[in-house]
């Protein structure tokens, strides 16, 4: 099994127009590390993935 966390995991994306390309965790909304919540979720026996899209990065990023 793998979990793959989708868009909102970084930077300030809070819609479609910001972020993207600021790939630097929003610990704020994870409540705790990427690489904890990855342990958390590896403990659980699953595989943990996270989504970027480059070809979308914002010119502000």
């Amino acid at each position: 099994d793998m979990f793959v966390m989708d868009d909102g995991w970084f930077g300030k994306r809070d819609d479609d127009t910001t972020g993207l390309g600021d790939w630097v965790t929003n610990e704020k909304k994870l409540r705790c590390t990427l690489p904890e919540l990855a342990r958390r979720i590896g403990e659980q026996g699953v595989g943990f993935g996270i989504w970027i899209e480059p070809e979308m990065v914002n010119p502000e990023s």
